[in-house]
């Protein structure tokens, strides 16, 4: 929780410097290659309010507009669970060293999809010991759906090439993250 929390705290920064005018809202579209509980994917509407004035838009246009921008830019992360779940988002991404809350973060992948939303944090050596995160989470509740970090030991490796993220790792379900894990696969074209 607190690693989601301070990667939250990047999120909206990156939502601020990435907003553009207009607004448009992000909807789930049928999942393609997979039954629609085990697959979940989020298409951007681009239609846009020309009649409302700028001065009328909320935080949250801001951030359906930033999201809807870089999905149109072809900003997309995938997650594939070897149980067969899938998962693709919209997502927006920070690949530059950023410090957040006092921890160097190297960079992070985020998505508020509905109703699951990703969380990739790769953290720098002196922060949290380099701890990197895959976390995804229900988008009403915050509760873990399912999460691969290396905090208490897990295994999960992340790479960054250019603007590609990829990373493999055993991934645990629930809040608890108890059970048999999962191996899973993340790419993120940012």
């Amino acid at each position: 929780m607190k690693v989601r929390l301070i990667a939250g705290v990047l999120a909206l920064v990156l939502v601020g410097a990435a907003c553009s005018s207009g607004a448009s809202e992000a909807q789930p579209a049928p999942a393609d290659g997979g039954s629609p509980d085990t697959t979940v994917q989020a298409a951007a509407d681009t239609t846009s309010e020309t009649s409302a004035p700028a001065e009328a838009a909320t935080a949250e246009d801001s951030e359906d507009n930033a999201f809807a921008a870089a999905a149109a830019g072809g900003a997309s992360a995938t997650l594939t669970l070897e149980n067969g779940e899938a998962f693709t988002f919209n997502i927006l991404c920070a690949l530059e060293t950023q410090e957040s809350a006092g921890q160097e973060i190297l960079f992070t992948v985020v998505s508020y999809d509905d109703p699951v939303s990703l969380d990739v944090t790769q953290f720098g050596a002196d922060s949290l010991g380099g701890t990197a995160v895959v976390s995804l989470y229900d988008s009403a509740t915050f509760d873990n759906v399912w999460e691969a970090n290396t905090l208490h030991g897990g295994e999960l490796e992340l790479e960054m090439s250019g603007n590609t993220v990829t990373g493999h790792g055993i991934f645990l379900p629930g809040e608890e993250q108890t059970g048999p894990g999962v191996a899973g696969e993340l790419e993120a074209h940012c």
